[in-house]
């Protein structure tokens, strides 16, 4: 199934456009995010609380599992500074088959919504090797416990926490302390 957002971000690619694909609800026009191209180039991309290259792989993600979106194409001037992505948009396309992918695999290991982590005290004094992922799910593990919480905080993909959490459990890294209802 060929993407409908992929495709009319190709289009804009193709014809060095300039401005914004704007993301609204289908059911109450309620704005969503936006992607910016500057000269046919993607330059940035907001969804939700969420920026760069995740929001553009969440965007990508929602219209996969069935989302629709009012998408609406403004013309209007691209400052420079608001680069957030540096990769061209075939380099990204590529990617987004592999991280559906990944995306699917890591459905099953996906924590419940009502549970409250907290990293064990006794890992930090450890001296085990984290990886980028883990850190970073580890850092914002520091100021927000629950699920819902990291996956809305966390820059990473949402696979990459999910993999991050089952890594860190198994280093025992992460203590689930209570059931919230």
């Amino acid at each position: 199934m060929e993407s409908k957002i992929i495709s009319l971000i190709e289009e804009q690619v193709a014809v060095g456009f300039t401005g914004k694909l704007n993301f609204l609800s289908i059911y109450n026009r309620q704005y969503l995010g936006h992607i910016l191209f500057k000269n046919g180039e993607l330059i940035q991309a907001t969804f939700h609380k969420s920026m760069g290259k995740k929001a553009l792989f969440q965007i990508i993600l929602e219209e996969e599992i069935g989302h629709k979106f009012n998408l609406v194409l403004e013309p209007e001037l691209v400052d420079e500074k608001e680069r957030f992505i540096h990769r061209p948009f075939s380099e990204l396309k590529l990617k987004f088959a592999d991280l559906l992918r990944e995306h699917r695999e890591s459905l099953k290991y996906r924590p419940p919504e009502n549970i409250k982590i907290i990293i064990d005290a006794e890992f930090l004094e450890d001296s085990l090797a984290v990886t980028p992922e883990e850190f970073e799910v580890l850092k914002t593990l520091t100021e927000w416990s629950t699920p819902k919480e990291l996956y809305e905080h966390c820059q990473l993909l949402e696979h990459e926490i999910t993999m991050a959490l089952v890594s860190l459990r198994k280093k025992e890294g992460l203590k689930v302390v209570a059931v919230r209802n």
